[in-house]
């Protein structure tokens, strides 16, 4: 019988409590520790309503304190609905209607009436009675990028996410040592990282790979290094840039976009003895349902990397339009069925219908999810990912719906139409905006994209603005992205510069593979991406040039760069490091 999370967890607890759980800086809980501060908030959550079948929303900075505060939801039964710490309030407030969440935890004090601090909500030790959790009941919500111009909340109850636990415990032996978690917690993929070690005996390793590969935070000690690391492949180039103490020594699971063997190559090359796991599962069942395993010393084609075999207590069915079984090397639709579906999408029944559909190969009743995702299984059985069967994208392992980036941008008064695709592959791929300006607005782009990072998270800030007069459209009247213009490659020339936007022009064209980038060449409509920010900002830290990771992706140009941190060239080291 599979256990829910907060039986599994406690069960665990109780037979290493002395063990390490959550490690963050100099911080360091124990099993024991973390359970009982844990459980002093869930206390104070279940007097104030929390519990079985309701829901409790989380929205704190990255560090120990969201791991207990999400294990406090879990201790009361309820179900948690993270947000990330950096969405716009506009998405916030509406994913906290949408949820019509009890309670929310959060860093600052609010008199709303259901806005807890973690210290606000730290009650004395007592023991509490907590409900029984039943495997119907909610275990959490995550939002995903909706067509209709709004985020969708997706239900997983709590015998779906203990499938998926068992699973990864069985299947991952790594999350018994120590698990680097790095990603959003409102990402599905920190699932894994966050309870795996936790149902398994394994410690937490809160860091930000991002800020390490930059060097604006030290890394971790050789000895703290982990046995476990989850990523897209779009962080294999960030990978490359980070010190052996953040790199994992059993296993490296990858999952959220296609993965390409010429992709995976490098680190396969300089990491031999790490087992390699192509992890596939959409949010609507439960993080991961289907793996493929590439183990120290197998070999692995340039192309696709397949996505493998289902989970055990998962069926998956290759159907073509009509409803029916493919041959083997034919090219379907991918429908999931089993254990770990989702309860469907929150408040949305039409739309849960549509997706989770009755299954008519089992005899149960039970129903099975359209992915949307076309695959084909190949003469060997492993499965292999082909693409999107709808206009979805995946964009740094985000699944996204370009309709609501569009809806968003429509409701700008200086955007009379537009239309956002994804250009480029793997780590360099990045969101485009077309816009077909009002005629009656200020020319330019820059309002529309103000207004975007406003009401979006960064994930789905589109990386380039294109201004167009009108959108390409086919004959039967649809958009014709065959037909849009591509995105410009930004200025290369040298312009006028300071001997800091000289040397940091260069600094940024070695980062693009580019000779040369003007002053004013907005980096990511030159091709560049959130690896080419932290590259610079690691270049430039090893010449003098103490620049922020935050400003590189805010401002985006050398000239804006600089002129955003006026000290950061001071003192100033000549030379360009080889």
């Amino acid at each position: 019988m599979t256990l829910t999370l907060r039986d599994a967890f406690l069960d665990q607890a109780a037979r290493t409590p002395d063990a390490h759980a959550v490690v963050h800086g100099g911080t360091v809980w124990t099993y024991r520790e973390l359970e009982l501060r844990a459980g002093r908030m869930a206390r104070t959550l279940a007097e104030r309503g929390a519990g079985p079948g309701t829901l409790v929303a989380v929205r704190l900075p990255r560090g120990p304190e969201p791991v207990a505060a999400l294990l406090a939801v879990v201790l009361t039964g309820a179900g948690y609905v993270p947000l990330a710490d950096d969405d716009p309030p506009d998405r916030c407030r509406h994913i906290l209607d949408d949820c019509a969440a009890a309670l929310l935890l959060a860093e600052h004090p609010s008199r709303d009436g259901r806005t807890l601090t973690p210290d606000e909500a730290l009650a004395p030790a007592r023991p509490f009675d907590a409900a029984p959790v039943r495997a119907g009941d909610p275990a959490y919500v995550i939002y995903t990028s909706g067509s209709s111009g709004r985020p969708k909340g997706v239900l997983v109850e709590q015998g779906a996410l203990g499938a998926y636990l068992a699973q990864a415990r069985a299947r991952y032996d790594g999350l018994s040592g120590r698990t680097v978690l790095h990603s959003s917690l409102s990402f599905d993929m920190a699932v894994t990282s966050l309870w795996g070690p936790l149902v398994s005996g394994g410690a937490i390793h809160v860091l930000d790979l991002k800020a390490i590969a930059s060097g604006t935070q030290p890394p971790p000690a050789a000895s703290a290094r982990p046995s476990f690391l989850k990523v897209t492949p779009s962080h294999l180039p960030l990978l490359g840039l980070l010190p052996d103490s953040c790199l994992p020594t059993g296993q490296l699971v990858i999952g959220g976009e296609a993965l390409t063997g010429s992709a995976l190559g490098p680190w396969r090359a300089a990491h031999p003895g790490v087992t390699v796991v192509n992890e596939y599962g959409p949010t609507e069942a439960t993080v991961g349902c289907c793996a493929y395993t590439v183990r120290p010393g197998d070999a692995v084609d340039p192309g696709a990397v397949p996505i493998g075999r289902p989970f055990a207590g998962t069926r998956l069915y290759v159907l073509d339009a009509d409803g029916e079984p493919v041959a083997v090397g034919g090219v379907g639709e991918l429908h999931i069925a089993g254990d770990q579906l989702a309860r469907g999408y929150l408040g949305r029944p039409r739309l849960t219908e549509e997706r989770f559909v009755p299954d008519p190969f089992a005899a149960d009743g039970s129903r099975m999810y359209r992915t949307g995702d076309l695959v084909r299984e190949r003469p060997d059985g492993d499965l292999e990912y082909l693409g999107r069967a709808d206009g979805q994208v995946r964009v740094s392992g985000y699944r996204i719906e370009p309709g609501e980036i569009e809806a968003v941008l429509r409701g700008h008064a200086g955007v009379r139409d537009c239309a956002v695709v994804a250009v480029g592959e793997a780590d360099a791929r990045r969101l485009v905006a077309y816009v077909v300006p009002d005629p009656d607005s200020p020319p330019g782009t820059a309002a529309p994209a103000r207004h975007a990072a406003e009401a979006l998270p960064p994930y789905m800030v589109p990386a380039t603005f294109v201004t167009v007069p009108e959108l390409p459209l086919t004959p039967n009247g649809k958009l014709d992205r065959d037909a849009l213009p591509g995105p410009p490659a930004g200025d290369a020339g040298p312009g006028d510069r300071t001997p800091a936007e000289t040397l940091l022009c260069e600094l940024l064209a070695r980062a693009l593979g580019i000779p040369e980038i003007d002053a004013d060449a907005d980096f990511l409509t030159s091709g560049g991406t959130s690896i080419t920010a932290l590259k610079l900002v690691a270049g430039a830290r090893r010449v003098g040039i103490r620049l922020e990771l935050t400003t590189v992706l805010r401002e985006r140009t050398v000239r804006r760069i600089l002129a955003a941190q006026p000290d950061a060239a001071s003192p100033l080291v000549e030379g360009v490091p080889e």
